[in-house]
């Protein structure tokens, strides 16, 4: 058939016949995008988006006029900010590159090849920083009670995070306090904080100031989490003054970047508003997500961080896993995470709230 020919089959059509037809294929069309919707990501615990563009400005000033001299290796201006933040004295404050590696630092500084206690499933670093420092990581069911029960004259280190990464779950102050106050002496307690900000069960320092109380609590908190600066490597340590010669042997000993300390700082001046919309946002979508789960063959339990902790009946965490990343959404596998019958899931915006309660009804119901 030539080209005239293929055109002239359609002069005894209606133009309202045409139309339809048009209008049917666009209508399919749209079908087909809508279908292909991109994969979400929720397998992080990081914050998905960019920081204020005046906090990464101020890390391209530095660079730009002081990259080629060396760092104010206290980070006294940061330091300064910290402990007004916090109500402590500048020299209880340890600023570093990053909480896990103060963390590390502290670690091989205190466990004298003793031993490390800690509720598990936790943050993967935790054992691994006690094998590293020569000493043995005792996991122990996530309870001050058995915390307390796996203490003896070889544990040197309780490591806390709190709220808890996988599993979201917070230890208030208060018994916080009474497990503090039931430890030997010689046992010191690493309280891994990253995650506070998005903790509404009390105030956001209400732990932290409990260093005043425990000379042997120390206090971690990261700017890689809700600040959304995972790339500057940025984080400090808080502790009583009693723990002078602990915090000087903490703080790394050329400092930290230029770049790092005018990214800490600038954040800290300016950075709050963003942090509360960004702590608003995941705890109303938290409720929500777990409000929604009574209609799913799906436990969680209480979060009070930026993700969920779940658990599908007769699904292993690899088949919950595989079975979510079909309906396009990517979660963490619960096994490296300490429970191969779980997963984590980031708690994000509503769409991908939406994204995720749509996925996992898939998941369970198929």
């Amino acid at each position: 058939m030539g080209l005239l020919d293929y055109y002239r089959q359609f002069d005894d059509l209606d133009e309202e016949v045409i139309n339809r037809g048009l209008r049917e294929r666009r209508a399919k069309e749209r079908a087909l995008a809508l279908e292909r919707v991109p994969t979400i990501d929720l397998s992080s615990s990081e914050w998905p988006d960019f920081p204020n563009s005046e906090i990464v400005n101020a890390s391209i000033a530095a660079a730009r006029g002081r990259v080629n001299g060396y760092p104010d290796r206290h980070a006294t201006a940061v330091r300064e900010l910290v402990s007004e933040r916090h109500g402590v004295q500048p020299e209880q404050v340890v600023v570093g590159n990053g909480a896990a590696e103060l963390l590390q630092l502290a670690t091989m500084i205190l466990l004298e090849r003793g031993e490390l206690v800690s509720p598990w499933p936790s943050y993967p670093l935790y054992p691994l920083m006690a094998q590293r420092a020569g000493g043995r990581p005792v996991p122990v069911e996530p309870s001050a009670a058995a915390i307390r029960a796996a203490v003896n004259d070889r544990t040197r280190i309780v490591t806390i995070c709190n709220p808890n990464d996988p599993t979201g779950t917070y230890m208030a102050s208060g018994e916080l306090a009474e497990l503090i106050g039931s430890l030997p002496e010689h046992v010191h307690v690493l309280l891994d904080e990253a995650y506070v900000q998005f903790q509404d069960v009390e105030d956001e320092d209400a732990c932290l100031r409990l260093v005043d109380a425990f000379p042997r609590l120390l206090v971690f908190r990261t700017f890689s989490k809700i600040y959304g600066l995972s790339g500057l490597r940025a984080g400090y340590v808080v502790g009583s003054t009693a723990s002078a010669d602990v915090l000087t042997a903490l703080a790394p000993a050329l400092g930290i970047s230029v770049l790092t300390q005018a990214g800490m700082a600038q954040a800290l001046k300016i950075g709050d508003r963003e942090i509360e919309r960004r702590r608003s946002l995941v705890i109303e979508q938290r409720t929500r997500f777990l409000r929604a789960l009574h209609d799913l063959p799906v436990d969680a339990p209480d979060s009070q961080a930026n993700f969920v902790w779940l658990h599908a009946s007769g699904l292993t965490g690899a088949q919950l896993t595989g079975a979510l990343e079909k309906a396009g959404v990517i979660v963490a596998p619960g096994g490296p995470l300490g429970a191969d019958d779980h997963v984590r899931a980031s708690i994000r915006g509503a769409a991908a709230t939406d994204r995720l309660l749509s996925a996992l009804a898939a998941a369970t119901t198929a």
